[in-house]
């Protein structure tokens, strides 16, 4: 299988095996850099249009951007871009997109630097800036409708840069940064910071002259361009120099050996990360970037969305591992499912952060208030799994600060200024990675026949890719075929997916449990509808008059269950339910003598 690779960290470019990919006119250029700027996210029709054609677009805009997206899917090697009801999307593989490698490497640089690891910070942001080929979409920095996607972007690339600068400078490379300060400066002169680092660098370097004039040409620049004077840290510098401050000549490389650890008592609550974690590389990227630069444009959150057994927990559980040396303040877990209502998280939380009883309101509203009040000033990270309700989450994130907030959710939640990632279910390749983690890589290896079929019977879910791997490890002896047979007929499917008291069955019930026993007659009936033959894809018109009752409350119904995480939107207004869930909608349907119950290896 040929390779390929996008770049947007530069010019715009798509490279295969056989070298660079014309691309064609420079609207589908724009097309394709939107796209890419919002990997795995569809991008709706009416954003496309704005971007491509700003507030006055011809009235064939619709037409001509399925052309641009059927010629883009002519030129790319793989059926890359799809289209959905509501607009477009771009699916990527593991290290096909240069920001992503870049947004990892710059994530574990700065992780690294925040240690005090300059040595390794240098080297890890330093092959994060190596994936950069100049400017963010340089060759499309004209659209001003582009300009919105573009900015934080070029923003974690500059500071990305001076990150890798600083380290440089902490570990004594005085005179070997002065050049590259130096054009930093003068492509950049309004930003302060590589001003003090090339002050800093030059009066290490013997130059106390140089390293005035630099401060004075800084003033000059701000002064000339936005009437400011320089930052009282800048400021301060400066004095520090004139009065030739001994603290300035040291370089402070501040050995690993010699990092002060985060305080004992910090609460380390996450779980162990899952054993059976695979693919989601663009999705992992996309969650770590929201910590690049943490703190200084405050609290971040994000919502994982997804359907029961997709991975919603343990990719968050993998990201919040990754990032935990971020939060020296401490990394909190509470799930939902388990520990109550959203409501009464505040009074478990300040607990944790070792607030005394005595401290904390028993209101939960009051309570919420203060543990805004210690997160604001603590680098904390939140994970918070099984969401069902928003207002109460809202409550609990502080409007400044440097802490974090994971989510993850069945459904989308409202939740303001949250980034919000939905899952899907894993390709092949991943489903194969994830299956080769549990059963074993080497048993993969030797039948790959096999293993597809086994991966193609758990539909990409990787619940039940998990339970497929635990089945296989625990039965050493058997071979892969043995399992593929007994996975499949469909009528069994469901019956071989358990293992341990874990059942895909138990999980899908867990999730029809809202609509169940009267609580929702009528989108619990949609759900059996649609795991009924000849309904696998079904429009909202024909389901109303299957449940006898009106357009507008089967689609209300059936988008409860799309909701759920039980159910899918299809093309043109139609729904269908996953594979797995069809069977389980099948049995819900069918008389059976007595309850089913998953098998217990």
């Amino acid at each position: 299988m040929s390779t390929i690779e996008f770049r947007v960290l530069g010019r715009l470019e798509v490279h295969t095996d056989g070298g660079t990919i014309a691309l064609g006119s420079a609207k589908q250029r724009t097309l394709l850099a939107v796209l890419l700027l919002h990997p795995g996210r569809t991008v709706p029709i009416r954003r496309l249009i704005q971007t491509l054609w700003g507030d006055e677009p011809p009235l064939s805009a619709v037409a001509n951007l399925r052309t641009y997206a059927n010629r883009l899917r002519g030129a790319l090697p793989a059926q890359r871009i799809a289209g959905r009801a509501s607009g477009y999307e771009i699916q990527l593989r593991q290290g096909e997109l240069d920001l992503h490698v870049f947004t990892e490497r710059a994530g574990t640089g700065r992780a690294a630097f925040a240690r005090g690891d300059y040595a390794a910070a240098v080297r890890h942001l330093g092959e994060a800036l190596s994936a950069c080929r100049g400017a963010v979409l340089e060759d499309l920095a004209d659209n001003e409708a582009l300009a919105g996607s573009i900015a934080p972007v070029e923003e974690l690339r500059l500071s990305v840069s001076e990150d890798h600068l600083d380290a440089r400078l902490r570990l004594g490379e005085h005179r070997e940064v002065v050049a590259p300060l130096r054009e930093f400066v003068a492509e950049h002169p309004l930003r302060e910071r590589p001003w003090a680092h090339l002050m800093t660098a030059l009066y290490r370097s013997g130059d106390p002259a140089g390293a005035l004039a630099v401060y004075t040409d800084c003033r000059r620049v701000l002064a000339d361009r936005l009437g400011l004077e320089p930052s009282p840290d800048l400021a301060a510098l400066h004095r520090a120099m004139l009065d030739r401050d001994p603290r300035l000549t040291a370089a402070s490389p501040a050995p690993v050996t010699t990092v002060t650890e985060p305080e004992t008592s910090a609460p380390r609550e996450l779980p162990v990360r899952c054993r059976a974690f695979g693919g989601r590389a663009s999705e992992a990227a996309r969650l770590a970037s929201l910590f690049v630069g943490q703190g200084r444009t405050g609290p971040k959150a994000a919502v994982v969305h997804g359907p029961c057994g997709i991975g919603k927990s343990a990719l968050v559980l993998e990201v919040a591992h990754r990032a935990g040396p971020r939060f020296p303040g401490g990394q909190l877990y509470v799930d939902l499912g388990v520990d109550g209502p959203a409501s009464r998280v505040p009074l478990r939380l300040l607990r944790h952060l070792g607030v005394p009883a005595s401290d904390i309101p028993w209101r939960p509203d009051e309570a919420a208030a203060v543990l805004r009040s210690h997160l604001s000033h603590r680098a904390v990270l939140l994970v918070l799994d099984g969401a069902t309700e928003s207002a109460a989450l809202r409550a609990l994130i502080p409007a400044t600060g440097s802490c974090a907030v994971l989510i993850t959710s069945r459904s989308p939640l409202m939740l303001d200024g949250a980034e919000h990632l939905a899952l899907g279910k894993l390709s092949e390749k991943d489903g194969r990675e994830v299956l080769g983690r549990v059963a074993g890589r080497s048993r993969m290896d030797a039948e790959p026949g096999a293993a597809a079929e086994i991966v193609r019977y758990c539909h990409g879910i990787p619940a039940a890719l998990r339970i497929a791997g635990t089945i296989l490890a625990n039965r050493p002896t058997r071979p892969l075929s043995w399992l593929a047979h007994r996975l499949a007929p469909e009528e069994s499917r469901l019956d071989e997916l358990g293992f341990g008291g874990e059942s895909v069955r138990a999980l899908y019930s867990s999730a029809f449990q809202p609509i169940a026993d009267g609580r929702d007659p009528l989108a619990a009936s949609a759900f059996r509808l649609l795991g009924r033959p000849g309904f696998e894809v079904c429009r909202t018109a024909r389901a109303a008059a299957v449940l006898d009752t009106c357009p507008l409350k089967a689609e209300a119904a059936l988008d409860r269950l799309v909701d759920l995480g039980l159910a899918e939107w299809g093309d043109e207004d139609t729904y269908r339910l996953p594979p797995l869930m069809r069977l389980f909608s099948a049995e819900l349907g069918a008389v059976v003598p007595a309850q089913r119950t998953a098998l217990s290896w």
